[in-house]
């Protein structure tokens, strides 16, 4: 297991070293997928860390200037984004959590990075939580059987061309026996959809990773489509 987790270390990104490098919290782990030991994890409930690092790399990309997550957890993904935004110099990040002790664990993660400052941790549940106002980028990892319905419940927040990202979804859309906990994607989203209003892909990640876009009025695209159906 030493060679193991040495071996990753040295593959690790940039980014990913700097965090371990100023951690005391934070320990390097295989991934915890079957037969997907090529990727790692700082534990089994937050984002692989090359997810992590996607979503790094994403926010310096785009320079969101407000995200929204659902499913603080230990803050690892909160953690990844915030940091993006501090070196942008802009924006912050909303983060949904339910249980105290990982908002505790999540705080102390954060200050240890130097990025609570670009953070908000509300101890509150995704579905009765009314946001204001408008969004970039919506990251929902809380229980899966919540996520489709977060997406419902906060799509009307999302600006045009905007993103969300769900963890732990795989490109069945979570319809498939073995994903029981999932509610059917097409009763829940299936409309935006089926009339281009949502574009999405996937990413074949350990525990799964899919992306939707929000149609804009600049996606030309969408109206050909649109016409075309």
């Amino acid at each position: 297991m030493f060679k193991t987790i040495f071996f990753r270390n040295k593959n690790l990104s940039n980014i990913t070293r700097l965090f371990l490098s100023r951690s005391k919290l934070l320990k390097i782990e295989p991934e915890c997928t079957p037969g997907r030991q090529e990727y790692s994890m700082f534990n089994s409930g937050g984002v692989e860390t090359e997810t992590g690092e996607f979503l790094y790399g994403f926010v310096r990309m785009t320079k969101p200037s407000r995200i929204l997550e659902t499913g603080t957890h230990k803050g690892i993904s909160s953690m990844y984004m915030a940091k993006a935004l501090e070196e942008n110099k802009k924006g912050h990040l909303l983060t949904l959590e339910l249980f105290q002790e990982n908002i505790n664990e999540a705080a102390a993660l954060w200050a240890e990075m130097d990025v609570q400052g670009r953070i908000t941790c509300l101890k509150q549940s995704s579905l009765e939580y009314k946001l204001e106002g408008q969004v970039d980028l919506l990251f929902l990892d809380s229980e899966p059987q919540h996520r489709f319905d977060e997406f419902v419940n906060f799509y009307p927040r999302l600006k045009p061309g905007g993103f969300i990202f769900i963890h732990d979804l795989h490109p069945n859309l979570g319809r498939d026996a073995a994903q029981g906990h999932w509610a059917d994607f097409r009763e829940k989203i299936g409309v935006w959809m089926k009339d281009h209003s949502l574009q999405t892909f996937t990413f074949r990640t350990p525990r799964g990773f899919t992306v939707f876009q929000k149609a804009a009025p600049d996606f030309s695209h969408t109206a050909h489509l649109r016409l075309a159906s």
